[in-house]
């Protein structure tokens, strides 16, 4: 009996651990993407946003785009086709620590202007950080 109380305990606290929700992006910093969707993914445990986004001497740079879980962003009314393959749209994120190209969402604005709220931090009514 005490043997598995153990390995219950070390199950619960392995998954707390791999869990890590914001701890590994850096959230006091925002920075702005206008870029084009490569792919959307409104999967568990986290949907992503794959996003182009141009770059110096006219390259392309992909960025990784961590999102809340589907059952999150449904009830904030998101879906699996709310992001299209080749739209164009300008991102709010804060990113990843030490590690370039990788983010966490928090605003979508599209071309018509709407804006869609993941996380209600920022908001592209205020200056936020340029990439």
């Amino acid at each position: 009996m005490f043997a598995f109380a153990v390995v219950c305990l070390l199950a619960i606290a392995a998954v707390s651990v791999g869990h890590h929700g914001t701890s590994t992006y850096d959230m006091e910093k925002e920075i702005q993407l206008t870029g084009t969707v490569k792919e959307w993914t409104f999967e568990n445990p986290h949907s992503w946003l794959w996003l182009r986004v141009a770059a110096p001497q006219k390259t392309t740079e992909e960025w990784s785009i961590e999102s809340a879980p589907p059952s999150y962003l449904s009830q904030r009314g998101w879906s699996a086709s709310t992001l299209k393959t080749g739209e164009s749209l300008t991102v709010l994120v804060s990113p990843l620590k030490g590690e370039p190209r990788r983010a966490i969402l928090l605003e979508v604005k599209r071309a018509s202007g709407e804006v869609l709220v993941v996380r209600p931090r920022g908001s592209f009514g205020r200056p936020a950080a340029i990439k």
